[in-house]
């Protein structure tokens, strides 16, 4: 093999490892899924401040994404469209979900946003592969 092969084979060996350990590549391992029923159903001003409200979260660190929208009515009868608004998180691991809840920007939300406009809730947290 020539001089010049074996540096074009070295050369593309490490370039395709470091593109794959890049953090682009690397795929969020928890997330954390938040049902919300209003205790006013149907409020749009309430739901705009859970939606506001709820992108403050990305400030914790760990959290790559906080997405929210409001239910989807359906008639079908295996979809439960009595909620008002879903939040899902995407967490880098469940270390970052364990310090999420006691993070006190978390805590903060609660008593000052969600509390006073969430009737209840359910949380589903799930685990990437």
């Amino acid at each position: 093999m020539s001089r010049f092969s074996l540096l074009l084979c070295l050369f593309l060996a490490f370039t395709l490892t470091s593109c794959a350990n890049t953090p682009q590549t690397i795929k969020p391992a928890v997330l954390h899924i938040v049902v919300v029923w209003l205790k006013e159903p149907g409020n749009q001003n309430h739901r705009q401040q859970l939606l506001e409200a709820s992108q403050q979260l990305t400030e914790i660190p760990g959290i790559l994404s906080v997405q929210a929208g409001k239910v989807i009515g359906s008639d079908r009868a295996v979809v439960d469209s009595s909620f008002d608004i879903a939040l899902v998180m995407r967490m880098r691991n469940r270390e970052v979900l364990n310090s999420y809840v006691q993070h006190p920007l978390h805590h903060q939300l609660i008593e000052e946003v969600f509390k006073p406009l969430i009737e209840h809730y359910r949380v589903y947290d799930v685990e990437e592969p």
